[in-house]
């Protein structure tokens, strides 16, 4: 609104209202026609800020959607789907947690793991005969287990407080495996949320001797899924280890092996493989051999030489299918690691800090105000993108 007095001294006010949709004849009339350059320079941008995103011949992430969610504004830090439902939980930088239905992106339920409002750092969940159990992380050391129901929502059953910023998460029927801020990696009893033990051994001064521990800040953990007793875990100090949480500490790392600088949710386990998303220029998506501690591949990401790989998380999706994201292209892709066709890609305008795989769908999400879900069908054949058919 705009005021002015007149030359009687009188104040007018000016309303400039936004211009609404017309029918008239104009809005049939083929613009490209009558303004030629201007479009040509609209399609010269459009050109440059899309310059070496290769759209798949077929992408197969079909029915794209967002999901918008305001509490995104501090960030995304952890997603999860749900097992056997059609739920993914939302972890934010305001210590919330958002679980939505990925067919129609309405939210569901919420709740507020950390009463400081810290981040969500990691969001897990655990299905029994019982109850569906969904399981919390915070940036201030709380560990909260939630029941889910169908009326009540999210119903929190237990607590336990760490008094560590917890930077990974992972669950199995009867343990939590916790990765703090001070290197220490814990192992908590599920059932009865009691602490069990240390893996590895963290020296009050740092003893290189003595430690049988990462170096510096662990960033993902995660359980083998045929074996409850065995984790990898990964971080800053580029070092992979291997974990039997039943061993005393300093005989608890089965094997160590060096690589990948993972910041993020950048480790996945299936069989013997272990998948691992680091930051880096170029290498950044990694299959390694568990049983031996050697690198199969590296899986290429990026689509040219001027965007950096940089990637935060990953996930399989098969034996054969790798979903990943990060922030060097601002995309998160679905990648066959044996021809290294990209199947599917939801591009960004900003950092994707996690993604998530569940029954038939993909997730993504980070900076932006909004999450990108998509179906995907692990029945399309993996070559299908390649041949464009």
């Amino acid at each position: 609104m705009l005021k002015r007095k007149s030359k009687w001294g009188k104040v007018q006010q000016f309303v400039f209202q936004r211009p609404q949709p017309t029918t008239s004849a104009w809005s049939r009339v083929d613009m490209s026609v009558l303004f030629p350059d201007l479009y040509k320079r609209k399609h010269a941008l459009t050109a440059e800020m899309m310059a070496g995103r290769l759209v798949p011949p077929t992408d197969a992430i079909t029915t794209k959607r967002q999901i918008y969610v305001a509490s995104q504004a501090v960030g995304l830090y952890s997603m999860h789907f749900l097992q056997g439902t059609t739920e993914v939980a939302l972890g934010f930088g305001n210590g919330k947690i958002n679980v939505h239905n990925f067919k129609t992106t309405k939210r569901s339920y919420t709740a507020q793991p950390s009463p400081e409002n810290m981040p969500v750092t990691s969001i897990r969940d655990h299905v029994d005969s019982d109850h569906h159990r969904i399981v919390a992380g915070t940036a201030d050391g709380l560990i909260q287990t939630y029941k889910l129901e169908e009326e009540a929502g999210l119903v929190e059953t237990s607590k336990v407080d760490l008094e560590n910023a917890i930077y990974s998460l992972d669950t199995s029927p009867s343990y939590h495996v916790c990765a703090l801020d001070n290197r220490r990696i814990q192992v908590i009893d599920a059932n009865r949320m009691e602490y069990v033990r240390d893996v590895g051994r963290v020296a009050e001064e740092y003893d290189e001797e003595e430690e049988y521990a990462h170096k510096q800040r662990v960033s993902a953990i995660k359980f083998r899924p045929e074996n409850p007793y065995q984790c990898v875990s990964a971080g800053w100090d580029r070092a992979v280890f291997l974990w039997d949480i039943r061993m005393e500490p300093e005989k608890a790392a089965v094997r160590t092996f060096k690589g990948p600088k993972v910041c993020g949710d950048g480790v996945d386990v299936m069989g013997d493989k272990c998948v691992t998303a680091s930051l880096s220029i170029e290498n950044a998506l990694q299959l390694w051999d568990l049983g031996s501690g050697k690198l199969i591949k590296s899986v290429k990401y990026k689509e040219n030489d001027n965007h950096a790989e940089y990637l935060y998380s990953c996930k399989f999706v098969d034996s054969k299918r790798i979903f990943a994201g990060g922030s060097g292209s601002n995309d998160a892709k679905i990648i066959n690691s044996d021809t290294e066709v990209v199947e599917g890609v939801f591009y960004d305008a900003k950092a994707i800090h996690s993604v998530a795989w569940g029954p038939g769908c993909l997730a993504a999400g980070g900076v932006s105000c909004y999450v990108h879900v998509g179906d995907f069908d692990t029945s399309t054949p993996s070559d299908s993108a390649e041949t464009g058919e």
